[in-house]
């Protein structure tokens, strides 16, 4: 088997990982199923030899796990430093530029309390690694980013009209498993 079927075969299993991470709706079990999803996702890019998106993917994976349990903005300064730190050791070439913008987005998305504004920045970022994935190559990671964005769009859409649809019994209820609330 090549390393490029392999690599696919690891974004696939990326791809169904993510997919049902969006459809969670307590944002902690949003963020440690994306976790889970973005260290699948960096050992593909490592099989294709593309180290600076693999770094990028490992930093996702383990700031979306810390997050998952604490929302504290000097936590999230430290991970946007070491991601920055960390691209211009590894970086290889411009392309590189727009996966870390996915990145240093969703970071800031992930320490945020809401999980709509959570998933907002999860599609700006999933909009930077689709673009990035297509320019480098990779079409099931392209595929994998383009769902995870078009699921993202459901699971807000699904969840911000069960927040306001006022006679059901789940309505303007926090989720207790999030941070702060």
């Amino acid at each position: 088997m090549s390393n490029f079927v392999l690599s696919q075969i690891v974004a696939a299993i990326a791809f169904a990982v993510g997919v049902a991470a969006f459809q969670m709706k307590s944002r902690r079990v949003l963020l440690v199923w994306i976790a889970t999803s973005s260290v699948a996702n960096a050992c593909h890019f490592f099989i294709l030899n593309l180290t600076a998106p693999g770094i990028l993917f490992l930093f996702m994976g383990s700031r979306s796990y810390v997050a998952a349990f604490t929302v504290n903005k000097k936590i999230m300064c430290l991970f946007l430093v070491a991601i920055v730190a960390t691209f211009c050791l590894s970086y290889e070439r411009p392309v590189e530029f727009i996966g870390l913008v996915g990145t240093l987005l969703a970071t800031c998305g992930t320490f945020q309390k809401g999980h709509q504004t959570v998933r907002i920045m999860f599609m700006l970022g999933n909009a930077s690694w689709v673009l990035h994935n297509i320019l480098v190559g990779t079409p099931v990671a392209a595929l994998m980013e383009a769902a995870f964005l078009t699921s993202n769009l459901v699971g807000f859409w699904r969840f911000r009209s069960i927040l306001e649809t006022p006679d059901t019994p789940h309505s303007h209820q926090p989720d207790k498993a999030e941070p702060g609330v």
